[in-house]
């Protein structure tokens, strides 16, 4: 299954920077103070990976900036800034860039190319970053359909068992959704996450299920149409078999008709008469050639249109490609430091309205600007999208517009060919004149066949209708029925495969437990996946903090023990500095034993994971003091994460 590896972290704004040391696979601590900025670490890789951090937000008028934190004000405050994070999912390197205040990634791909997705699928009529992301990881996305209500499986959602935050309730086990409402962080939507990460069929068996669910709605819609037919056209008692029968027989009888019509015509129709017809059709014939010819000259003029606005769409798509990867790359947006100015190279920089950089006076039709910050690059997409949107609309109009002459051409010609056929007929019977009360007694004869086939043609595209819903929900039906059975045989592989998996987890969870600082004599999952420990007896508060650590670190022990399990083998804690967790630095040093836990046999080495830890200055475990890759220590040292630019 999918692995993910976090290789570095940075942050650029204007007034702020940060850049991380090189992240490894394994074991990663970030010590530091409160308030030095661990937190905003994790807060960093999880905005990168498409997560909504509040305390990122800028502009919000429901939040009390008194009460903001220094640390998150220098974000919010600073301008154009953006996370870039370097990530490696299956030895693929990837950077993940985001700006602060927006809600585009852009990917750039290890060989150069920059491709930018949207975050939320409510305003993206493309695919979305967690799409991405799960294909990548090789997790299947799927939708569940709860009542009226529709949920769609995101990267975010197996976020919420691969981060230990510190702004969940420890009794919850599961990070808190972003949207936290009742369907959200229902039961069914947290066992849908365990079971998907955790079970080698989950995914499968639960396409499977939408799958027998879209079938469900469709039979019905086809049986509802079909049933109404029904009531409305009681009386059809035959099959659409006996109805073409009985047409074909007046088909016959109406072809024997016309011929012996024909005949009796062409051995008497006169002469003079026969060319007043032709002239008649030589004359429609002419229009409709003239016709041809200029509808087929407005399709070319239109042809020409369209291609040269296809060069113009495409010419706009590769500026928006250029502009991307610019805001990517970052390099164009701080061309000059403002030391010297980039108009007049002066050194005197004086900053005010109306002026430039070095003090002279400017006008501003006098200069053009050649500097954009990230807002005014972002503006410059929508405007450009705008365009794109109204030149496929164009594009769009004039493809419309050559189908509408193509089916107009289709039926010029037709009507060509029917009269060239008809004047050459007509040429070749002409010979004489006859009785015009035999013609007139076999075309009346001609019309009550009409009348007959009439009827039957009308009968017939009813009883077509009634056959075409029959069949129709006759398929439905079947197709439900074959999407039952496969479910049924998926389910019982599921659970089996599922239920072995439930007890392999209470053993590790159980054996984690026992050792921890809780020190329980029981421990397991109940049906809705969360720790039962000791039967249920209450425990303290710091108990909660033991329940929840091994509960992540027995997830990350399944998903190196067995291969079929999809969790990516990452796991980011920030660990608690309350709640009472007197033993959080005992409880973290079980990490050894979840990764012992990890093995099949004595021997067999330990897969490829990474597990970054923040903690506090004096929680981290002495054994884990060389896999410190930062330590912050803002009280005493004014080490904090983000540095100041000179």
């Amino acid at each position: 299954m999918g692995s993910l590896i976090i290789k570095k972290v940075e942050y650029s704004g204007e007034k702020y920077f940060f850049s991380s040391p090189e992240f490894t696979t394994g074991i990663n601590i970030i010590k530091g103070d409160n308030g030095s900025g661990k937190s905003t670490l994790s807060f960093f890789i999880e905005f990168a990976l498409g997560g909504n951090i509040e305390v990122f937000k800028k502009n919000d008028p429901t939040k009390n900036k008194k009460t903001i934190k220094e640390e998150y004000k220098h974000i919010t405050e600073d301008k154009n800034n953006f996370v870039l994070l370097t990530v490696s999912i299956d030895n693929e390197t990837f950077k993940f860039k985001r700006f602060i205040g927006q809600n585009d990634i852009f990917i750039e791909c290890i060989n150069g190319n920059v491709n930018s997705y949207c975050i939320d699928r409510q305003h993206c009529k493309k695919e979305i970053f967690s799409d991405w992301l799960l294909d990548k990881l090789e997790i299947k996305k799927f939708k569940l359909n709860l009542g009226e209500t529709s949920w769609y499986f995101n990267f975010n959602d197996v976020f919420r068992l691969l981060y230990y935050d510190q702004d969940t309730e420890l009794r919850k086990i599961y990070k808190k959704p972003a949207n936290d409402n009742f369907v959200t962080d229902s039961t069914v939507i947290r066992a849908s996450i365990f079971e998907t990460l955790m079970g080698n069929s989950s995914d499968d068996y639960f396409l499977k299920m939408n799958e027998l669910n879209d079938s469900k709605v469709k039979r019905k819609e086809a049986q509802v149409l079909f049933e109404e037919f029904d009531k409305q056209n009681p009386d059809l008692k035959l099959s659409l078999k006996e109805i073409n029968i009985e047409r074909d027989m007046f088909l016959d009888q109406m072809k024997k008709l016309v011929d012996s019509r024909n005949i009796y015509q062409k051995e008497h129709i006169q002469v003079d008469e026969k060319f007043k017809q032709l002239e008649d059709k030589k004359k429609e014939l002419i229009e409709f050639q003239i016709l041809d010819s200029q509808t087929k000259l407005k399709k070319k003029n239109i042809a020409i249109e369209k291609a040269r606005i296809s060069r113009l769409l495409e010419k706009e798509q590769n500026e928006i490609e250029s502009i991307e990867k610019t805001i990517f790359t970052h390099e164009k947006l701080n061309l000059f430091d403002f030391k010297i100015c980039p108009f007049c190279a002066s050194k005197n920089i004086i900053k005010e309205e109306n002026k430039c950089i070095c003090g002279n006076h400017i006008e501003e039709s006098s200069y053009e600007k050649f500097l954009y910050d990230t807002g005014e690059y972002n503006e410059i997409i929508k405007h450009k999208n705008k365009s794109l949107e109204t030149i496929q609309s164009a594009l769009d109009s004039y493809t419309k517009q050559l189908e509408t002459f193509d089916r107009e051409i289709q039926e010029i010609e037709k009507n060509i060919i029917e009269l060239n056929s008809f004047i050459k007929k007509a040429i070749e019977s002409i010979e004489y004149s006859g009785n015009t009360q035999i013609t007139n007694d076999i075309d009346n004869k001609i019309a009550k066949v009409k009348d007959e086939i009439f009827k039957f043609s009308k009968l017939r595209d009813l009883y077509s209708l009634k056959e075409k819903y029959e069949s129709n929900f006759n398929k439905k039906h079947e197709r439900y029925q074959k999407r039952l059975k496969e479910l049924k045989i998926l389910e019982n592989t599921y659970k089996k495969s599922h239920g072995t998996i439930i007890d392999n987890f209470n053993i590790i969870y159980k054996d984690l437990m026992i050792k921890s600082s809780c020190k329980a004599k029981t421990a397991q999952i109940d049906d809705e996946y969360m720790p039962f420990v000791d039967d249920g007896v209450y425990r303290e508060k710091s108990a909660r903090v033991s329940i929840r650590m091994m509960y992540y670190f027995t997830l990350l022990t399944m998903s190196l023990k067995y291969k079929t399990i999809k969790h990516p083998k990452f796991l980011l804690m920030d660990t608690p500095e309350d709640a009472g967790s007197d033993n959080i630095t005992e409880n973290i040093g079980l990490l050894d034993r979840a990764l012992e836990l990890s093995k099949n046999t004595p021997n067999e080495e330990i897969g490829e994971y990474q597990y970054i830890l923040t903690t506090g200055l004096e929680k981290c475990p002495v054994q884990y003091e060389k896999f410190v890759k930062l330590d912050f220590n803002k009280k005493e040292e004014g080490r904090y994460i983000l540095q100041e630019r000179n």
